[in-house]
């Protein structure tokens, strides 16, 4: 018997939010997942029905019409996009490209580069985060990076919602360009966060940014996501991506989302807008309980006592409410809830202070 090789020992499946778990009392307010919680746009089913006819084709494995339309949107070279079903798929190209060695991301962040990076036998440096609000210093990040590390950031970083800014940011690829390190930007999240710097202005080959279309239209089951970098970046991830990945119903999407800018701008501006009046509220809710919450994103995450997030969990779904046990996180003292629409975020609200303080 051929056995797996030697990396794959220490891989475990990683953890998602979105699972299809039921409870005795019929449907399930899905609190577990990051999307948009005012649905699809018109304009994506409109571009889902015009795909409908180019089934019988191959779809093309450039999606150079999608690229052509990002880098046309962003100001950048054609060569210097690749388009993938979905950013999980771009952080294994990113590995299978250039991880080498010694790989760096934050204690607390999204699975899938610990996945990626060990399927090439990269060894992990995890970064340290401080405080209650497991806040991330870029100094940190800095200090540690040697030449031919990949460094994985997630900005803003999920499960935690913080954003690191312009300054912040030039910190950390300042450093990565006199170490020679490879910083890999996951912008899944970007869209929801108020007055974003567009990273893309950077320019350099010690970046790489990955972004979705998923979250911002709340088309999951639709996988598509970006890279941006440089053309030999790109060329290098181009080599090794599997041919077809994206389908035809994705590249469709995406053009309308792309193309037509005016419509999805204005989509995301009121998206941010509803958002953030929401964001006062829960925060202001669980203030007066002495529940301190605070994010950049659409998301929080909240300490809801040692060791008790699957038991929180396990107590919301009771009542019809799904959250995220952030134990795959490392966090098993903390849930992570979107923001969803305002009825909805009430329910939770009121779920969450009535376990923390029960009725005697």
């Amino acid at each position: 018997m051929v056995e797996p090789r030697t990396a794959l020992q220490g891989i475990e499946i990683c953890e998602h939010g979105g699972k299809r778990e039921k409870d005795g009392a019929g449907g399930v307010i899905d609190f577990s997942t990051n999307l948009n919680p005012y649905g699809q746009p018109d304009f994506v089913f409109r571009a889902l029905k015009e795909a409908m006819t180019e089934i019988k084709l191959y779809p093309d494995t450039e999606s150079r019409e999608l690229r052509e339309q990002i880098a046309k949107k962003i100001g950048c070279k054609e060569a210097e996009v690749l388009v993938g079903a979905g950013v999980s798929e771009l952080i294994q190209l990113v590995s299978l490209a250039f991880v080498r060695d010694r790989v760096l991301m934050l204690k607390h962040t999204y699975g899938e580069y610990e996945v990626a990076a060990k399927m090439m036998g990269g060894t992990i440096t995890r970064i340290e985060m401080q405080g209650p609000g497991l806040h991330v210093y870029p100094e940190r990040i800095a200090e540690e990076m040697k030449p031919d590390d990949v460094v994985f950031l997630c900005n803003p970083n999920n499960p935690t919602g913080q954003y690191l800014g312009k300054n912040e940011l030039w910190q950390i690829i300042e450093e990565a360009e006199r170490e020679d390190a490879l910083v890999v930007m996951d912008e899944a999240y970007i869209d929801f966060v108020e007055n974003a710097f567009p990273s893309h202005t950077f320019s350099t080959r010690n970046l790489v940014i990955l972004r979705s279309l998923t979250k911002s239209y709340a088309i999951p089951g639709i996988r598509l996501g970006y890279a941006i970098s440089s053309a030999e970046n790109i060329r290098a991830m181009r080599k090794i991506k599997v041919p077809w990945s994206v389908t035809a119903f994705a590249q469709r999407t995406g053009s309308a989302v792309i193309s037509g800018a005016e419509d999805s701008d204005e989509f995301l501006a009121d998206t941010r807008k509803k958002i953030k009046r929401s964001k006062v509220k829960i925060e202001n809710r669980l203030r007066e309980r002495d529940m301190h919450v605070e994010s950049d994103a659409n998301f929080y995450v909240l300490d809801v006592g040692p060791e008790k997030a699957r038991e929180v969990k396990r107590e919301l779904l009771k009542q019809g409410l799904l959250v995220r046990d952030c134990t795959s996180f490392g966090l098993p003292s903390h849930i992570r809830f979107s923001v969803r629409k305002e009825n909805e975020n009430e329910r939770l609200m009121d779920a969450l202070l009535a376990l923390k303080n029960p009725k005697s």
